[in-house]
C-alpha cells in the first residue's frame, strides 16, 4: 500500500486490520483520484504462528465506485446467489446498471486487493476525461 500510495493515484488508505483468533479482517475504504473509491472487505483463516503461518482468504468484496456517481465494478466470492467467485460490471457512465457478471471459475482468476488497485487505475487511466465531465 505505501508504494500506491507514494504513486499518487491512491490518496488515502482507510482500511483497518482485525486480529482474531484464527481470523484476520481486513475492512475499510480506500479512496483514490477523482473520486473514486474502493470498498474493502476481507476475511482470512490463520493456520500456525509466525513466518511459517498459512493465511488463505475465505470471503473478500472488493467495490469500486464513483463518489456520488455510479459503480465501476464488484469482485466478490462465492455466496448463496453465486457458486464461483465472481465480477459485475457496470455501466458507469450511462445508468449504473450492471451489464456483466463473470465467473471466475480459476482460482487464479481472483485477483488480489493489489491487482484489484492496478485494474482500477487502469480504469481511470482510460476514462478520466469521462470522470471530470461528471463534476
Amino acid at each position: 500500500m505505501t508504494a500506491l500510495l507514494s504513486e499518487g493515484f491512491v490518496i488515502e488508505d482507510q482500511c483497518n486490520f482485525t486480529f482474531l483468533p484464527s481470523v484476520i479482517l481486513l475492512q475499510g475504504t480506500i479512496v483514490c483520484l477523482d473520486g473514486l473509491t474502493l470498498e474493502v472487505e476481507k476475511d482470512c483463516y490463520t493456520r500456525g504462528r509466525g513466518l511459517t503461518a498459512l493465511v488463505q482468504t475465505r470471503r473478500f468484496r472488493y467495490h469500486a465506485w464513483i463518489r456520488g456517481r455510479h459503480n465501476v465494478f464488484r469482485y466478490e466470492s462465492a455466496h448463496e446467489h453465486r457458486p464461483h467467485a465472481h465480477k459485475h460490471v457496470y455501466a458507469s457512465f450511462g445508468n449504473g446498471t450492471e451489464i456483466e457478471v463473470i465467473d471466475l471459475t480459476n482460482e487464479r482468476l481472483i485477483p488480489t486487493l493489489g491487482e484489484v488497485i492496478r485494474e482500477l487505475q487502469s480504469w481511470h487511466a482510460k476514462h478520466a476525461a469521462q470522470i471530470s465531465e461528471l463534476r
